[in-house]
């Protein structure tokens, strides 16, 4: 009954954290991020607010989701620190759940607060992310753990494709970042059609709005290919490891649709559907490529099981 009830709590806060993603695209997306005024945690000065505007409402849903979320990963973090004493790595992604997702409510209260740049608005997406990796490891290892014997996320690797793992993972996390630049910069426009640029292969000028989309195609198009590649060499020589394969396919399967997305975004002029596909797509895409870099790096000696 407890492992049942552990389960359900990490699938109920992993969701809770996507959510809050999810919202916080829809946030952005909607021009909502000012819906409840300059204040937190009141919104217009009120508990409930009760304005009529849709942005107030998007607004103070994505912080009262965020504060759900907030104690389903508290009450999460409590429960594993007793029970991950001996998983490896399953202490460390619980002192990081706690810590992204209060650092991703202290730089969203200040950017309501104080007002923030392009920058770190940008950068309170790639903590989102790295919150809701977090949780998703987490709900992987209470999986396994409550069941060592199916080795539900073996992996043995060499260290060129474990190191071609963490690579992956450092560029995905800059590329993610481009692409939250362009929103906060609005510069998801900046080319109004697809494969060229306003008409050119070159944007011009370069150092623009067009400039900065367009450099953030060029890193999905190395990512893309840099995903192919993985999965061929996968295919190649390590047929016996079915995970590995399984897991660049759906990474590759993912970031297609991240990019199909993308070019549905630029020709219905930022259609909202779109825009949270994409945030959607990215967010799966990520958490991917985290079990690839825990599970690849995991040393194959130790035992999973809970005690």
């Amino acid at each position: 009954m407890k492992d049942r009830s552990l389960k359900i709590l990490s699938v109920a806060g992993c969701l809770s954290v996507l959510i809050v993603v999810l919202m916080g695209a829809l946030v952005t997306n909607t021009g909502s991020e000012y819906g409840c005024g300059n204040n937190w945690p009141l919104c217009n000065g009120q508990i409930i607010p009760k304005a009529q505007a849709h942005q107030t409402w998007i607004e103070f849903s994505h912080r009262a989701v965020s504060g759900i979320a907030s104690i389903l990963v508290v009450i999460q973090a409590i429960w594993l620190w007793i029970r991950f004493k001996k998983i490896w790595g399953g202490r460390f992604l619980v002192a990081a759940s706690v810590f992204f997702i209060f650092l991703q409510a202290f730089l969203g209260m200040a950017a309501v607060v104080w007002g923030q740049s392009s920058i770190v608005l940008a950068l309170h997406f790639g903590i989102s992310l790295l919150s809701f990796a977090s949780m998703l490891l987490l709900t992987c290892l209470v999986f396994e753990s409550i069941e060592p014997d199916r080795h539900l996320f073996k992996l043995t690797l060499p260290k060129p494709m474990k190191w071609n793992f963490i690579l992956l993972g450092i560029y995905s996390y800059i590329l993610i970042y481009s692409g939250a630049f362009v929103r906060h910069t609005e510069s998801s426009l900046g080319c109004t059609d697809f494969p060229l640029c306003n008409g050119h292969v070159f944007p011009e000028p370069l150092i623009s709005k067009a400039g900065v989309q367009y450099l953030h195609r060029v890193l999905a198009l190395i990512l893309l290919i840099w995903l192919i590649w993985s999965l061929v060499v996968s295919l190649r020589n390590y047929k016996n490891e079915r995970l590995l394969s399984n897991l660049l396919f759906i990474a590759l399967i993912c970031t297609a649709l991240q990019a199909v997305s993308g070019i549905f975004i630029i020709t219905t002029k930022m259609n909202l559907l779109f825009l949270l596909l994409h945030a959607l797509f990215v967010t799966g895409y990520f958490g991917v490529i985290t079990i690839l870099i825990l599970f690849g790096w995991r040393p194959g000696a130790r035992s999973n099981s809970v005690h």
